[in-house]
């Protein structure tokens, strides 16, 4: 028998290596080269088992962005749709959402995206599909809820997670933390409250009002 293909442990092995190198000196800083370096092998390799520049960071991107998927799902899943909402909520403003190494690499391909076309629409397709999958969550637990205005809480929720995760490392008060998540809970209880309408009494119309008291006669002060 021929020995198992090393492909999958190599890549794995020049990713890691990348994605510390993208870490600390950004994209543009991170030449095959210095890859090469940090994984122990040479830019030919680099090549072979990844391609060109554009396949590598292509492959980066994946490996970065793939486990915050994966644990999302895994966080909603085999959960009935009210509680898939809560869990939702807990997973963006949750541990799961800590700043950690891969912010930096996340981070360098956004801010490298605003001059290149090509990798900017490969950043766009994973946070739309990330806005897609969070607004197939909320429209589940809030049948009334449409599409447009499902995308459009699930892109506000996806902004106050990224925008507190990139904020949190900074030392604001622990009740900021707390706060920006109870906030994203009301965002989406007073959108279910406004879905379900007024209460039925209200929306068959205003009860009748209570026929005129006549005035009486005589005594006290009279009509005023």
């Amino acid at each position: 028998m021929g020995r198992p293909s090393l492909a999958g442990q190599r890549r794995e092995q020049i990713l890691k290596a990348a994605a510390r190198s993208v870490a600390r000196y950004g994209l543009a800083g991170s030449t095959q080269e210095r890859i090469a370096a940090a994984a122990g092998m040479s830019r030919s390799h680099i090549r072979h088992y990844l391609g060109n520049r554009d396949q590598l960071l292509d492959a980066l991107w994946d490996h970065v962005i793939t486990p915050y998927f994966t644990a999302m799902h895994s966080a909603l899943a085999d959960r009935v749709p009210e509680a898939r909402l809560r869990a939702l909520v807990d997973f963006l403003f949750g541990p799961q959402m800590a700043r950690n190494e891969d912010d930096l690499v996340i981070e360098a391909f956004i801010s490298g995206a605003m001059h290149d076309v090509r990798l900017r629409g490969r950043i766009y397709d994973s946070y739309s599909r990330l806005e897609r999958e969070i607004a197939g969550t909320i429209r589940t637990a809030i049948p009334d809820c449409d599409s447009a205005e499902s995308l459009r809480l699930a892109y506000a929720l996806i902004c106050m997670a990224f925008g507190h995760s990139t904020l949190a490392p900074l030392p604001f008060p622990v009740s900021r933390h707390a706060g920006v998540k109870t906030l994203a809970t009301q965002l989406l209880a007073a959108f279910r409250t406004d879905r379900a309408g007024p209460p039925p009494q209200d929306r068959a119309g205003s009860a009748p009002a209570s026929p005129p008291t006549e005035p009486r006669s005589g005594g006290g002060r009279g009509a005023r």
